[in-house]
């Protein structure tokens, strides 16, 4: 049964309306976790049911027909079938300095082994700053954008215009998430008709408030445990997840998860990056400067689930930090029409700290 369903879905691949890479991106996206947890909850006895981490995040990855693609999706693509689309522009790539001239293409970088546990004790070297008597809310900062393109009438526009989000997390599960967006500096205006550039770029500003359980989907700092291998366990799903999925990617998207939820101590930091050091398929990508301009040890991890994607990690060579996220095509872009390589996504985790109330910032 396995095999002829797989069979079915290669053989209406090419003209399934909507594209494997629509919802690339939608499953770290607060918003889009909070509808598919509305769509989910039919009746106060299902709600009630305990639902895992992992399920929320593969079932609104695979949920591209069940779901409108303007509100949830990180690339929301509408293409005519028999209209093919403009070549597609995205960010710059980002430059990154390999030692004694080590390529930079998939299956030909370093072990990242030594440059983590490097990375782990500068961790381990920060102070840890003591929460405050009075704090009530951890808060983020974070700047990101994910390819978001609309095509009408045959005309292509593109919309570089990152996301810029405010993330007050309660300490006390009674409390509600807050969440504040608004749309950061553009990099590149779109092109095309004013209609469908108008559709990307008029996002508004949006000031929300949730349950925890309804958006979160990394535990609590407190709860972790700082052995490694101790805390491997902790981060891996106990529930089955497809054959595919490979425990290093799914350990990578748990420290992405918390980096964008939570306020990451330096012990943890180090815990995570030793964790991550006895993971085979992680590289070294080299040094780089940030799209915030800040110094870091790019370590990069190629996925080869859907399209061929690498992601990589920017962390912070003095402090063990981590600064930021790239998502990246290396080799195939399907149908989505973008020059390869191509950076299809980032985040940039800027300010971070506790607070008193969901009102105030941290800079």
């Amino acid at each position: 049964m396995n095999e002829e369903f797989t069979d079915v879905r290669r053989l209406m691949a090419p003209v399934d309306p909507v594209s494997p890479q629509t919802f690339a991106g939608a499953a770290r996206d607060p918003q889009a976790r909070a509808t598919l947890q509305r769509i989910l909850s039919s009746s106060a006895a299902a709600a009630s049911t305990p639902r895992s981490q992992l399920s929320r995040r593969r079932v609104l990855a695979v949920a591209g027909g069940a779901v409108a693609a303007a509100s949830i999706a990180g690339i929301a693509r509408m293409l005519p079938g028999d209209q093919p689309a403009a070549r597609i522009p995205t960010v710059a790539m980002l430059a990154y300095q390999q030692m004694k001239g080590e390529s930079l293409m998939p299956g030909s970088l370093p072990p990242a082994r030594s440059i983590l546990l490097k990375l782990a004790e500068a961790a381990e070297q920060q102070p840890n700053v003591t929460k405050p008597a009075d704090a009530r809310y951890t808060y983020l900062q974070l700047n990101e954008w994910h390819l978001n393109v609309a095509v009408a009438g045959g005309h292509v526009s593109t919309s570089i215009v990152p996301t810029v989000t405010e993330l007050w997390t309660p300490i006390s599960a009674t409390d509600m998430v807050r969440r504040v967006q608004r749309p950061g500096t553009p990099i590149v205006t779109g092109y095309g008709s004013a209609e469908t550039a108008a559709a990307v770029t008029g996002a508004r500003m949006s000031d929300e408030e949730f349950p925890p359980g309804a958006v979160l989907m990394s535990p609590s700092p407190d709860e972790l445990p700082l052995e490694a291998a101790a805390l491997r366990r902790a981060l891996l799903p106990t529930e089955r997840v497809p054959a595919d999925v490979s425990e290093v990617d799914q350990l990578v998207e748990a420290v992405l998860n918390l980096y964008s939820e939570r306020n990451v101590p330096p012990r943890l930091a180090a815990a995570l990056w030793r964790m991550l050091a006895d993971e085979p398929g992680l590289r070294a990508l080299g040094d780089t400067t940030d799209r915030a301009g800040r110094a870091g040890q790019a370590i990069a991890l190629d996925l080869v689930r859907g399209l061929p994607k690498r992601l990589v990690f920017i962390i912070d060579p003095k402090t063990g930090h981590l600064n930021s996220s790239e998502e990246i095509l290396t080799k195939d872009a399907g149908k989505l029409n973008v020059t390869i390589p191509a950076v299809i996504g980032y985040t940039l985790f800027l300010h971070r700290g506790w607070t008193p109330d969901n009102k105030t910032a941290v800079r």
